[in-house]
């Protein structure tokens, strides 16, 4: 049987969809602002699970390449 790595496209395609409803004028403001607190607390979840982790040789090369990347954008 063997791992089974999970797909990630149908999490990143539920995202999408939701910050498509957050950023649609044909919703209201109380609808919008609903889909953005489900996606704060999936990313408050990501982010406390995520310091669970063991932590790998060379994770800090893409954690670097991140920053860089957000310090571009300012």
């Amino acid at each position: 049987m063997g791992f089974c790595k999970p797909d990630l496209d149908s999490a990143y395609s539920i995202i999408r969809r939701s910050l498509g409803e957050i950023h649609s004028s044909y919703n209201d403001g109380y609808t919008q602002m609903g889909c953005k607190q489900e996606l704060y607390m999936l990313k408050c979840w990501l982010d406390a699970e995520y310091k669970k982790l063991e932590t790998f040789p060379g994770e800090e090369k893409w954690e670097q390449a991140r920053l860089i990347d957000i310090l571009k954008q300012q």
